[in-house]
């Protein structure tokens, strides 16, 4: 990517994001359309090649604008909890992300949510029954994982196991989930496809736990595998993702 555009996406304004995700005039339009089917859509269309069809697509825009995919209108029509698209709440159940965050020190970011109730449980099953596998998941991706409130047990957590068990101890059904991975230079983009791979895993894995599916944790593994020839990589640990603070001279 042209250095130029780092410094337009470092300045952009409300108004300048919504121009670029609604106006294919815009000089960032289709900027940030590659950048969402690079680090999301492609990844996902790994283990269903009509992902993008068989999801719902939303965005949002404050001080950076955060594109996503969710799960689609008939598996929420399954689910005995409301409709969060439908009542514009955050808790949408499993999202695929990529964000642009100009005043954050990594600048970008992709990442994958867990929030609703029916999806933390069948997290919290796959944890149990996969705890190997996830394991070696997490271990290889190397997420920075978030949580909604500070509890000192997950966040003082010595390894990502220990932060998984104390996790899924906490009792509050909407306490969300997400692990991320931030990055400065699209120039990385092989290390955010790789990690959005391995976050796809978990999003077909916990979908097919919420609709009541057989347990195929094993089955998208083994697709990673296959697409890995049998070598899933081993990502470096992300950059730090802090806000930027800029300083002035004093007279």
């Amino acid at each position: 990517m042209d250095h130029r555009y780092y410094e337009v996406f470092r300045q952009a304004s409300q108004e300048a994001f919504y121009q670029a995700v609604n106006n294919p005039e815009d000089e960032l339009y289709d900027i940030v359309w590659d950048l969402f089917e690079t680090a999301v859509i492609e990844p996902g269309e790994i283990f269903d090649s009509d992902f993008r069809n068989q999801n719902q697509f939303r965005y949002s825009i404050n001080s950076g604008v955060t594109l996503e995919f969710f799960s689609g209108p008939s598996y929420f029509r399954r689910r005995v909890e409301p409709n969060p698209y439908e009542d514009d709440s955050d808790a949408a159940g499993i999202h695929m992300q990529f964000s642009i965050l100009p005043c954050m020190s990594c600048l970008f970011s992709v990442g994958f949510r867990v929030w609703g109730r029916p999806e933390r449980i069948a997290f919290k099953r796959l944890w149990r029954q996969h705890r190997k596998l996830l394991s070696d998941t997490s271990r290889r991706a190397q997420p920075m994982v978030f949580t909604a409130a500070t509890f000192p047990s997950v966040d003082y957590a010595s390894t990502l196991e220990d932060m998984f068990d104390n996790y899924f101890s906490v009792r509050d059904s909407e306490h969300f989930i997400e692990l991320q991975y931030s990055f400065a230079q699209f120039d990385e983009i092989d290390n955010v496809q790789n990690f959005m791979v391995y976050m796809a895993f978990l999003y077909h894995s916990i979908k097919d736990q919420c609709q009541q599916k057989r347990n195929r944790a094993d089955y998208w593994s083994g697709r990673v595998r296959a697409f890995y020839s049998g070598y899933p990589p081993n990502l470096p640990a992300p950059l730090p993702c802090v806000e930027m603070t800029i300083t002035s001279d004093t007279e």
